[in-house]
C-alpha cells in the first residue's frame, strides 16, 4: 500500500474515533421548551436552544410576565383555564433510554401578569404521579423545580400532564428532557414486573465555600443535572477541602468507560469532586420531602484528592462505610478515581427525617473519611398501565374525523378524557360522552372498533348522513342516542325497536323508531304508566274530598 494511502486511512480512523468519542460525551438528547414563548431562541448562558412549546401540546393560554428579574425560560408560561380533567404534553423519547424530566414552575410576583393565588394542581407522566403543587400567599412566588429519572423501554413518546386541584389554574414555565448515559442510575432500567422510576429528592455538591452562588448546571455537568451546595445553615459545617490544583494530577473518568466504570458509574462532574468534606465521621440529616413512598435510591461520589493520603501504592486502600438509614454498604478505594456509591434500594424507617452517614470500616484510620457529592430520590414502582391498543387506534379515527385533536395523553390514564368512561381493570372504554359537542360531518365507522362500547352518546350535535351499520354489531351496548342531529336516511334494521337508543330530531330519518318520544340524555326520564296512574287517582281523590268539603258546608 502506498505510504499516502496508508496514512490517509489512519486519518479517517483517527477521525472517526475522535467523533465515537466526541459523540459519547454529548447528551444523548437535550430537549429544552419554553412553555409560552413566541420563538424559538439560542440560550446565551448555557450555550443551547430553547423551543416553543407549540408543538407539544394543544390546549391553555400563553402569557408573558412583567417587570421580573428571572431566567429568560421563566418569562413566559402557559396555563390552562378550561376545566378539564387534564391538559397534556406529548413527548417524544428514544426507546431504550434513561431520561432525567425537569419541570419548572414560578407563579410571578404579584402583578396583572402573574398567577393568581391560590393554586393547586398535580401533575403526573403517563400513569404516574410526578408532584403535586400549591402555593397559598405571596411568599410561595418562588421558583420551583422538579425532577425526575426514568427509562423509556419500548416507549416512543411520554405524557406529561396537570390535572387541576381544588383551586386555580395549573401553569408551567418550562420543561427539559436530558438522556443520560446507558451505565447510570441503572436502578430504573429494570424491565421486570414492576419497572421504578425516581423523582429527586437533593443534588448536593459537597463542600463549597460558604457564600457566593456556588449552584452549578451544564456546561459544568455534560447532563444538565442541577447541583446544589450542601452548606450552613442548611448543612453542618464540616471541614471542607478544595483541591482545584491537585486535581489535574489525577486520573478521573471522561466520557470513554474504563475499567470499574461499568454499570452503576453515574458520571459525576469533575466540578463535584474537586471539593469535598472531610472528617472522622461525616453524619448529616434531611427532612422528607415525600411521604407517599418509603423507598429511597441513594448515590455517594467520593474520590481521595487529599494530597497527604496515600493510596497510590499497590495494595493500600480506604476502607468506606456509607449508610442512609438502617441501609449500608462498605467499599474498597484504591486509587484516586472518582467513584459512584450507590444504594439501589434503601427502605426509610423514620417517617420525617432520612439520616446519612459516611465512616471508616476501622476505627483506627487516622485520615479520616470524604465526601465529594450525594444525591438521593425517592423509588416508585413503574405503573405501566395505558389504553388498550385497538381502542386507542380507533379514538383516534374519532378525533381525526372530529377534530378532536387537542385531547391528549393517554385517553383513560391517569384520569380519563372528560367524554371517556373507562373500565381501568381492562383498560377499555366503556363509554362515549359526545352531547352537546359541536360536531359536524358523518358518524365514523371505527366506533365500531371499541367493542366494549355499553353507550354513546352523540346527541344534540349536528351530524350527518346514515347511521353507520357496524354500530349494530357492538355486543354490550345498551344506549345509544342519536337524538336532535341532522341524519338521514333509513335506521339500521339492527337498531330498531332497541330500548335506550334513541333517534328523534332527524327529520331525514325513517324507520322504526326515528319518530318516538324518547329520552335525550340529560332530560327527566319519562314516567311509567303506573306513576301516570296514581297521579290520576290523588286527582280525582282530592276532587272528591273538596266537593265533601264544601256540600257540608253548604248543608251547615
Amino acid at each position: 500500500m502506498p505510504k499516502f494511502i496508508y496514512s490517509f486511512v489512519l486519518l479517517i480512523l483517527y477521525l472517526c474515533l475522535q467523533a465515537f468519542v466526541s459523540s459519547d460525551a454529548q447528551l444523548t438528547e437535550f430537549r429544552s421548551i419554553d412553555c409560552g414563548a413566541t420563538s424559538s431562541y439560542e440560550d446565551a448562558e448555557l450555550g443551547f436552544k430553547w423551543e416553543t412549546d407549540d408543538n407539544y401540546t394543544k390546549t391553555g393560554i400563553t402569557r408573558k410576565m412583567e417587570g421580573q428579574d428571572l431566567p429568560k425560560q421563566l418569562y413566559s408560561y402557559r396555563f390552562f383555564t378550561s376545566r378539564r380533567n387534564k391538559h397534556c404534553y406529548v413527548l417524544p423519547v428514544t426507546t431504550d433510554t434513561t431520561y432525567l424530566l425537569r419541570v419548572r414552575l414560578f407563579p410571578g410576583s404579584g402583578g396583572s401578569s402573574s398567577i393568581d393565588l391560590p393554586v393547586d394542581f398535580n401533575a403526573t407522566f403517563n400513569n404516574n404521579l410526578f408532584f403535586s403543587y400549591s402555593a397559598v400567599t405571596d411568599t410561595d412566588r418562588v421558583d420551583v423545580t422538579y425532577e425526575s429519572l426514568f427509562h423509556s423501554f419500548e416507549r416512543e413518546e411520554i405524557y406529561l400532564c396537570l390535572l387541576p386541584g381544588s383551586k386555580g389554574t395549573p401553569f408551567i414555565n418550562s420543561v427539559e428532557l436530558r438522556g443520560l448515559p446507558d451505565t447510570s442510575y441503572i436502578v430504573t432500567r429494570n424491565p421486570g414486573e414492576f419497572p421504578q422510576f425516581m423523582v429527586l429528592g437533593d443534588r448536593l455538591n459537597m463542600g463549597p465555600k460558604p457564600g457566593g452562588n456556588s449552584f452549578f448546571r451544564y456546561p459544568d455537568d455534560d447532563f444538565d443535572r442541577f447541583w446544589q451546595p450542601a452548606v450552613p445553615p442548611r448543612f453542618p459545617s464540616f471541614a471542607t477541602i478544595d483541591e482545584s490544583s491537585f486535581i489535574e494530577n489525577l486520573t478521573f473518568f471522561t466520557y470513554t468507560p474504563a475499567s470499574g466504570a461499568g454499570d452503576g458509574y453515574n458520571w459525576p462532574p469533575n466540578r463535584t469532586v474537586i471539593d469535598a468534606w472531610v472528617g472522622p465521621q461525616l453524619a448529616f440529616t434531611i427532612p422528607r420531602s415525600r411521604v407517599d413512598t418509603d423507598k429511597l435510591y441513594a448515590s455517594f461520589y467520593i474520590a481521595e484528592i487529599r494530597p497527604e493520603v496515600n493510596i497510590t501504592a499497590w495494595g493500600v486502600y480506604e476502607d468506606f462505610t456509607y449508610a442512609v438509614d438502617d441501609t449500608s454498604y462498605s467499599y474498597s478505594i484504591g486509587d484516586r478515581r472518582a467513584y459512584t456509591l450507590p444504594l439501589n434500594e434503601v427502605v426509610l424507617k423514620d417517617p420525617k427525617i432520612i439520616h446519612v452517614n459516611v465512616s471508616h470500616v476501622s476505627s483506627s484510620s487516622v485520615d479520616g473519611v470524604i465526601l465529594n457529592g450525594f444525591e438521593y430520590y425517592y423509588l416508585y414502582d413503574f405503573n405501566i398501565s395505558a389504553t388498550y391498543s385497538i381502542d386507542e387506534k380507533a379514538l383516534d379515527g374519532l378525533q381525526e374525523s372530529f377534530g378532536l385533536q387537542d385531547w391528549q395523553g393517554d385517553p383513560c390514564f391517569p384520569v380519563a378524557w372528560d367524554w371517556l368512561t373507562c373500565d381501568t381493570e381492562a383498560s377499555r372504554i366503556q363509554k362515549l360522552k359526545l352531547s352537546h359537542m359541536n360536531l359536524s360531518g358523518p358518524i365514523p365507522e371505527n366506533i365500531s372498533n371499541l367493542v366494549e362500547l355499553t353507550e354513546i352518546y352523540l346527541d344534540n350535535n349536528s351530524l350527518e348522513g346514515s347511521i353507520p351499520e357496524s354500530l349494530a354489531s357492538l355486543p354490550k351496548l345498551q344506549i345509544l342516542a342519536l337524538d336532535n342531529n341532522k341524519l338521514t336516511g333509513e335506521i339500521p334494521p339492527g337498531l330498531q325497536n332497541r330500548r335506550g337508543f334513541t333517534f328523534t330530531g332527524n327529520p331525514g330519518l325513517s324507520g322504526a323508531g326515528s319518530g318516538a318520544t324518547a329520552q335525550a340524555p340529560g332530560s327527566q326520564p319519562p314516567k311509567s304508566a303506573a306513576v301516570r296512574t296514581i297521579r290520576r287517582t290523588d286527582i280525582l281523590l282530592l276532587g272528591m274530598v273538596l266537593w265533601a268539603s264544601l256540600f257540608l258546608q253548604v248543608s251547615i
